[in-house]
């Protein structure tokens, strides 16, 4: 960059390069939480086509002082809110592309779209994400805890495959979450897991899950359960859990 260009954008920003340092602002945590709030408001006048994705960008940091820090991204939240429909997309290509900072971008999205149009969102992410390695589960976590309370069908099924995921807490919030929907299909899934699954809590979970709610195990898993069942459980002649 050349000396006069470094004087043009100090003195005469364009609104893109304005933007990014209020971008900057919002994401300081060490300067002052007034400031912050200041910097997010003049973000929020930019406007839809400068706004939506730079004040995402506070989603993804924290302050020590976790009052001032839900204060922000409250604030930010009802920024994104009001700027409506031009908040949707970048919303969901943060939520489709980061495995972190799930929750208030999730948050806000519910308050933008239908349900019927969230759940299709959510089927989407559930089949796009999957259950291989990921350095942070985070994302995965976060939404398993959000679906336990969906009744609809496509996110039964499409919570199923994470309960072999590679993380051993992704499993077992999974199980919670198919045990909380208890469809049929995710019942046959957590019997297979139990004939599976390496981790004493999982175990344990699912198999109190099973005698709670006299869930009967099929014949051709009954020896492999009764093989895994954690210690204080045992599988009787007709596949019950006791």
């Amino acid at each position: 960059m050349s000396f006069l260009d470094a004087i043009r954008r100090f003195f005469n920003p364009t609104p893109e390069e304005k933007a990014d340092k209020l971008r900057k602002r919002i994401t300081q945590m060490f300067g002052h939480p007034d400031d912050r709030k200041y910097a997010l408001h003049q973000l929020f006048e930019m406007g839809p086509e400068l706004a939506p994705e730079r004040l995402i960008e506070r989603f993804t940091c924290t302050c020590e002082n976790g009052t001032y820090d839900v204060e922000e991204k409250e604030l930010t939240k009802g920024y994104l809110v009001e700027l409506g429909q031009a908040s949707v997309d970048p919303l969901k290509t943060f939520l489709r592309e980061n495995d972190r900072d799930f929750s208030w971008p999730f948050k806000t999205l519910t308050e933008l779209i239908s349900h019927e149009d969230l759940v299709a969102f959510i089927v989407e992410l559930l089949n796009s994400i999957g259950p291989d390695y990921v350095r942070f589960p985070e994302r995965k976590e976060q939404l398993m805890l959000t679906l336990k309370s969906f009744d609809e069908e496509a996110i039964k099924l499409a919570v199923l495959p994470y309960l072999n995921d590679d993380n051993e807490t992704i499993r077992f919030v999974t199980a919670d979450t198919v045990i909380a929907h208890a469809h049929p299909k995710g019942i046959e899934a957590l019997a297979q897991r139990l004939a599976e699954e390496p981790s004493p809590r999982v175990l344990t979970l699912i198999a109190t899950a099973f005698r709670d709610n006299g869930w009967t195990i099929d014949e051709s898993l009954r020896e492999k359960v009764s093989q895994t069942l954690p210690q204080d459980f045992r599988i009787n002649s007709k596949g019950v859990i006791l």
